[in-house]
Parts: structure tokens; C-alpha cells; sequence
């Protein structure tokens, strides 16, 4: 067998916990790491795979959007993601790090050792800060990060909010009513992220190869020891072996259907799709969390300074050309705002709900609005033996009396400020309209035309979960789980760094693993 084909780690999936992890292996010169990515490189480091696919539902589940790098084929589903502007890859590049007590949460659960001391280590850690090391910023990683400069509509937003008691502040971080914008990598010859920052230093290490357009079929077993990884690539099947481990890093989606198709799961899923037991591990595919959100759509009716030569086509053509010019990537990632951080109901003390206001050449402004501490519970599981076959998927969003009451209220909370001067005479609502008012029409809206993102908890941490409190798969030996799919429940604030951290973290247990075997 090539010597090629056999390293230390193999890691599947180079998003955010890919890349972190990937980072911290390499790092030590003795480790021969392999990362597998079934994209190119266009989408390698990305914290939200950027090329997105619909699985096939049936006529009684919403839209579901997965990453073309789990395998998932796409369908003639209809999309609405992209609908205002209000989709994950719109959120791609932000990094808010609140809901600090949700971590401490974990912990009290019975989850030990993944605490926010433990997470606010590894962020520091990853990251730095423009302004300087701050208690959730280091000073010595680059990229750096950086807010982005005002804008009239943007300013105009800030001032609203201002008038509903929502103030401003430089660094997003306290679970409190606050606002700011966006963290945003600082511009150096090419825009990047910290994510892609990690992946270019890791691939250019001789111990670390990058395999793309590899897409992982199952994991290979000798008994239940993980032994390496088959995989589909554009010259036909592969087979990796891993002399230490085998982690996975494809997400909520990604892992609990790759840990299926190789023979680890709940029995009865795998005897319905035609799939050899290797371990039995019931809670794999289960206790998924995502959020459902949805975006309002703005027209200028006030704003002097929105540029009127924007709306030819060639003043069209010119930004699009500029924006390719300064920053790499697919075209949904946007110039981010402002994220405001507010409770549903006014005289409330805790933060319920987000707002992301997001200025658009030509289209005005979309304000997407995402109800945080959802409790709705879904699944996901495979349906046959082939990546080919779609998964069975139950969303579970907005099917708690809890969610669909914090969602009515996120909405009404939204078109409450929108209302609110100076921003009322300068901007139209175009989108969905004001015909849509009352509750039921409010949940049809989000059901039917909104957005999900932050999947988490289908390979969740616990003595009840899928992996133990060093990410060990239950049932199995050499095999762990790295990323936000073992996270219990969702963080209150975004999940792309607790993903990252627990990649970062990650890379901390396997080093220390390697150093008790010694």
C-alpha cells in the first residue's frame, strides 16, 4: 500500500473544527496528518461549506440545506435560504461569542470539562483583535479583526436602535442588549478569515496533505477499532488507513450520517437502510438543534446618501467586479454589518433573539431576525447504505409551544423598531409585507420562506450522547468527533467559534492522548 495512503490522523471535513484541529496536529513535526475535503479549494477552510445542496424531504418537511461536502446530492427542492439575503452564508464570516453561560450549562449537565473556562482559553488562543488582546482576543494570531466603517443606512440603524435602548459597543462578547458590527477580518493584499488563515498555514506543512474532492463513504473497522476511511474521489474509490485515529469534522449533518453508512448507530436504523452493526450507539442522528429564522426585505424611500448610480446595470457590473477584486469566494459573502442582540419582549433581561441588518447596493437593506434558546429537538438519519441515498430527516423546528411564541415575538419585536424613527422614514417594507401580522400567519411565513443554520447536537457530548468527555465515539476505539455536532444544545451566540474552539480543543486531547501513550 502507498505510504501516501496511510498517516497518523486522518480528519474529515476542513471547515472550522477541520481546520482548527488540522492547525493544531500539524504542529507537532512528528504527526503525519491527512485532512479530506470533498470540495476544492475555493471552499476549503470555510466554516460553512459555500456551495449548498437540498436533500429531498417529502411534501411534509420545509427546506433543509446541507453542505455539498457530506455527500449529499441535490434535489429540485425549492430554496428559500436565499430569499433577503437572510441565509447562513450570509453569516459565514461572524464571530459573536456570547451565551457564555451556556457552556458552564453543559458542565452542570454532566458534561465534564467542557466549560467556559476551557472554550474562552481556546478562543483567546485562535484569534486576535485590532484593537488589542481583550478577555476573548489574543494579540498574536493573525488575522486580526476589525469592525467595518460606517454607512449612511448603516448609521441610520445604529441611531434607531439607540432609540429602542439597544446601544452600541465595540466588541460583540457580553450576553446583554447591545449591538455592533460585525467582527470582519482586517484587508491585507486579499480579504480571508481566521478559519482560512488556520487552513493555509496547516496545508503548508509538510506533515499535513489536503486531500479535495474526496468525499468520505464510511469508516473503515477492524472489529470496532476505526482503522481509516474510504472515500469517492473524481478516479473512483480510495482507502485511507490512520495508524493512531480517525475524527470527524462534517458537522451536524455530515457525521451523524457518515457514523450510519459505517455501521454505527441506533440497530434498527441500520437494519431498515441495509447496514452491518458495528457499534451500537442509539443516540447518533438524534437530538438535532437548529434555529429557524426569517428575513424582511427593505426598500429606500429617505436616504440621500444611497448611491442613485448603482441602479444601472453597469454601476451593477463595476461593484460586483470590485468586490471579486478585493476578496476570493463565492459571491453570498457580503460585506456584514451590524448584529443586534436584544430580548423579544421589551423590559426583559436576558437577550432572546438576534438581528442582523445588512445594507445591499440596489436592494436597500434586509434585517434578518433569528430566535436564540430554541427547544424544538429533530433527527437525522440515513435511509440506505450509498451516499446516493437521501437522509430521513425530521427538522423538529418550530414544534414547541416555547419556539413558535419566541418566534411570533422576535417578529413583532423586528417590526417594532423598524417602525421606530429615523429608520421608519428612510426604509419600505417589501418583503413579506405588513399583510402578514397575526401569528399564524407570522409561523406560516417562517416555515415556509425562512432560514435554518447553527445545526448542532446529532453526535452530542454526555454518557447519553454519541461521545464521551474526550470525544470518543461510545462503542468504539480510535474514532472521536470534533466539531459543533457534539455540542448538547446550541449556544446563545453564534456557533462558528464554539465549532472552531472545539476543533482547537480538540487538538489539545489528542496531544495530550499521544503524550500519556508514550
Amino acid at each position: 500500500m502507498s505510504s501516501k495512503k496511510i498517516v497518523d490522523y486522518i480528519i474529515v471535513g476542513g471547515g472550522a473544527a477541520g481546520s482548527a484541529l488540522a492547525h493544531r496536529l500539524g504542529e507537532n513535526p512528528q504527526n503525519q496528518v491527512l485532512l479530506i475535503q470533498a470540495d476544492g479549494p475555493d471552499e476549503l477552510g470555510h466554516p460553512m461549506a459555500s456551495r449548498l445542496a437540498q436533500v429531498p424531504l417529502g411534501p411534509q418537511f420545509q427546506d433543509w440545506q446541507a453542505p455539498r461536502t457530506l455527500g449529499v446530492r441535490q434535489v429540485g427542492h425549492k430554496s428559500t435560504d436565499g430569499l433577503a439575503g437572510g441565509s447562513t452564508e450570509a453569516r459565514r464570516t461572524i464571530r459573536s461569542r456570547r451565551g457564555e453561560a451556556d457552556y458552564d450549562t453543559w458542565a452542570a449537565a454532566g458534561v465534564s470539562g467542557w466549560n467556559l473556562a476551557r472554550f474562552v482559553e481556546a478562543f483567546t488562543a485562535m484569534e486576535g483583535y485590532a484593537a488589542g488582546a481583550t478577555r476573548l482576543h489574543g494579540d498574536d494570531r493573525p488575522p486580526a479583526e476589525a469592525v467595518v466603517p460606517l454607512d449612511a443606512t448603516s448609521e441610520l440603524w445604529i441611531r434607531t436602535l439607540a432609540r429602542q435602548g439597544i446601544a452600541s459597543v465595540e466588541e460583540l462578547g457580553e450576553d446583554r442588549m447591545q449591538a455592533g458590527y460585525t467582527p470582519q477580518p482586517v484587508p491585507t493584499v486579499v480579504r480571508t478569515s481566521t478559519v482560512r488563515s488556520l487552513a493555509h498555514g496547516y496545508a503548508r506543512r509538510r506533515n499535513v496533505r489536503v486531500r479535495l474532492h474526496c468525499t468520505a463513504r464510511r469508516i473503515l473497522f477492524d472489529g470496532v477499532t476505526a482503522s481509516g476511511v474510504e472515500a469517492a474521489t473524481p478516479r473512483g474509490t480510495v482507502r485511507f488507513h490512520a495508524r493512531r485515529e480517525v475524527i470527524l469534522c462534517a458537522g451536524a449533518v455530515g457525521n451523524p450520517l457518515l457514523l450510519e453508512r459505517s455501521g454505527v448507530g441506533d440497530s434498527e436504523v441500520l437494519t431498515t437502510a441495509g447496514v452491518h452493526l458495528v457499534a451500537a450507539n442509539p443516540a447518533v442522528g438524534c437530538n438535532l438543534r437548529q434555529r429557524r429564522g426569517a428575513a424582511i426585505t427593505l426598500w429606500p424611500s429617505g436616504v440621500p446618501e444611497h448611491d442613485p448610480e448603482l441602479v444601472t446595470p453597469f454601476a451593477r457590473l463595476r461593484a460586483r467586479v470590485g468586490r471579486a477584486l478585493r476578496r476570493p469566494g463565492p459571491p453570498a459573502q457580503v460585506d456584514m454589518s451590524i448584529l443586534a442582540v436584544l430580548p423579544s419582549e421589551r423590559g426583559a433581561s436576558r437577550p432572546d433573539m438576534e438581528l442582523l441588518f445588512t445594507p445591499a447596493p440596489v436592494m436597500g437593506a434586509t434585517v434578518a431576525f433569528l430566535p436564540q434558546s430554541c427547544t424544538s429537538v429533530g433527527r437525522i438519519h440515513i435511509s440506505g447504505p450509498a451516499l446516493e441515498d437521501p437522509p430521513r430527516l425530521v427538522p423538529g423546528y418550530l414544534s414547541t409551544a416555547h419556539d413558535k411564541e419566541l418566534t411570533v415575538a422576535a417578529f413583532a419585536r423586528t417590526r417594532e423598531i423598524l417602525a421606530t424613527e429615523p429608520f421608519a422614514s428612510a426604509m419600505t417594507e417589501t418583503f413579506p409585507g405588513t399583510d402578514v401580522a397575526d401569528p399564524a400567519d407570522v409561523l406560516r411565513y417562517v416555515r415556509e420562506n425562512g432560514f435554518t443554520e447553527q445545526a448542532v447536537g446529532t453526535c452530542s457530548l454526555g454518557s447519553g450522547g454519541v461521545v464521551d468527555d474526550e470525544l470518543r465515539v461510545h462503542g468504539t476505539h480510535r474514532l472521536r468527533v470534533a466539531d459543533a455536532s457534539v455540542m448538547p444544545t446550541l449556544t446563545t451566540g453564534d456557533t462558528e467559534a464554539a465549532s472552531m474552539a472545539v476543533g482547537w480543543i480538540a487538538g489539545d486531547i489528542l496531544r495530550n492522548a499521544n503524550t500519556r501513550s508514550r
